[in-house]
């Protein structure tokens, strides 16, 4: 069974306090998919191995906040709401 962990990057916010960027990653996958709000349902970012992903996480872990699914579904829905 995959496992999906979503994280909000805290860095870039907009005015209401919503993050601009939330990285999915899955377990044992060489990529991350960014979610922002011209890819709300992600956008692949490849790696050449599943070490090099995890030392980018690494490097942003500071910048970088765990969220679930109900946080995920709102922050997607509250960007479809910008789009129309």
């Amino acid at each position: 069974m995959e496992t999906t962990i979503y994280f909000k990057d805290i860095r870039n916010k907009d005015y209401n306090n919503y993050p601009n960027r939330i990285y999915k990653v899955e377990n044992s996958r060489m990529l991350i998919e960014i979610l922002d709000n011209n890819h709300i349902h992600g956008k692949p970012y490849y790696f050449t191995s599943l070490q090099s992903r995890d030392n980018f996480i690494l490097e942003i872990k500071e910048h970088i906040s765990k969220i679930n699914n109900e946080e995920l579904e709102k922050i997607q829905n509250y960007w479809k709401q910008k789009l129309d």
